[in-house]
């Protein structure tokens, strides 16, 4: 099992910090490869809230459903999903009030398919690249909660949301 964390700060109060978190409709203005957010329960604020990220990855389109496990407002959240291609993925944000603003810890921790090959690849492959990624979702979301992106613009890419009831 591998595990990404990531720490960062953000200009802005913890609470408004925690609402741009729970904005599902938010999600592909700062994650730039979700195409669109669908299959939404409702509002994240219990555990056993679900949704489904529609992204592109290896030249198609994958889905994946996201559970929250933990929710511990406004401080906690963890989400776990199983990936399309096999693996397991739990990611866990903290929140906390520092220097005026939020300092955000990002923790995930996963598990790739393929036993041993997949051992290999992450160590060569997998894990530079998505903390790579992570990186940006993060420099995006900063740019975003800080106001430094117009609401509702894409920092990078474009993308929608679709709620369980097709709306």
């Amino acid at each position: 099992m591998g595990t990404i964390s990531l720490n960062f700060h953000v200009d802005v109060p913890l609470e408004r910090v925690a609402m741009l978190y729970q904005q599902l409709e938010r999600i592909p203005e700062w994650q730039y490869d979700i195409l669109e957010v669908k299959d939404v329960s409702g509002p994240l604020d219990h555990v056993g809230a679900f949704y489904t990220l529609v992204y592109w990855r290896m030249g198609r389109r994958l889905e994946q459903r996201m559970l929250v496990t933990q929710y511990d407002p406004p401080r906690v959240m963890q989400q776990t999903t199983n990936t399309p291609l096999g693996g397991r993925m739990t990611s866990t944000t903290h929140l906390e009030a520092s220097e005026g603003g939020t300092d955000i810890h990002w923790q995930m921790e996963y598990r790739l398919p393929g036993g041993f090959v997949g051992v290999i690849l992450d160590k060569v492959l997998f894990r530079v690249a998505f903390e790579r990624t992570v990186k940006q979702y993060n420099e995006n979301f900063k740019a975003l909660a800080e106001g430094a992106v117009p609401p509702h613009e894409p920092v990078q890419g474009r993308g929608s949301v679709v709620k369980a009831d097709g709306r």
